[in-house]
């Protein structure tokens, strides 16, 4: 829910606050009030109500943009007590990383192919070979 506070520029706002304690400091002798009490009353008042609007709408706010992980451990596994085999996938590229007590191997992973079976058809393999007879 957009506001018009929300369309206005950060100087047109400054503006604004700077006219509201102006106009304060001249409404306070009015009132028999001290304008140095009133307007630290009402700018601590101002204070608090702007960060629990902040504090409300930020609660409210939905998610804009959902953050990936950038390194997911896909599956691990020991080869020995000290030696270990990982496969690591790092923003949509897979490796594997062999790991030990003072070594670390990374090798880029190959994605299967997948292969298009043929019909049994054409399974047989057809030679055009002339055959020699002996």
């Amino acid at each position: 829910m957009k506001t018009v506070f929300d369309a206005m520029s950060p100087r047109n706002k400054l503006l604004l606050a700077l006219g509201l304690v102006l106009g304060l400091s001249a409404l306070a002798p009015l009132g028999g009030v001290s304008a140095a009490v009133l307007a630290r009353g009402l700018l601590g008042a101002a204070a608090l109500a702007g960060l629990g609007w902040w504090l409300v709408r930020r609660r409210r706010s939905d998610v804009r943009f959902a953050l990936t992980e950038r390194m997911r451990v896909v599956s691990r596994t020991g080869l020995s007590q000290r030696c270990g085999l990982a496969l690591v996938e790092v923003e949509g590229s897979q490796y594997l990383v062999a790991f030990g007590d003072s070594f670390a191997e990374i090798r880029r992973a190959h994605t299967p192919v997948r292969v298009k079976t043929r019909s049994k058809r054409r399974a047989v393999a057809r030679t055009y070979e002339k055959e020699t007879l002996s």
